[in-house]
């Protein structure tokens, strides 16, 4: 199993991916890279970033945060 953040603009008009996946050693450190990237990120590009793990070709998302419309971090556990 391997875990990874991958992160994207959430603009209404792009979902466009913002860089290449960032491999992570656990759930644990894939969430924290997660939070470290959108809060570092600036608050009008919107960035939306996914800590999810791959088990041969299957990919599931498993912690999502992001930056709103008024540059508010929102987070969300995924089951």
């Amino acid at each position: 199993m391997q875990y990874f953040v991958r992160t994207m603009e959430m603009h209404r008009d792009s979902t466009r991916v913002f860089s290449p996946e960032v491999p992570c050693t656990g759930l644990a450190a894939a969430k924290e890279a997660a939070k470290k990237l959108v809060l570092s990120s600036p608050p009008k590009l919107m960035l939306q970033a996914d800590a999810c793990f791959r088990n041969r070709n299957e990919v599931r998302t498993k912690y999502r945060c992001w930056m709103n419309e008024r540059g508010e971090f929102q987070e969300s556990a995924l089951v």
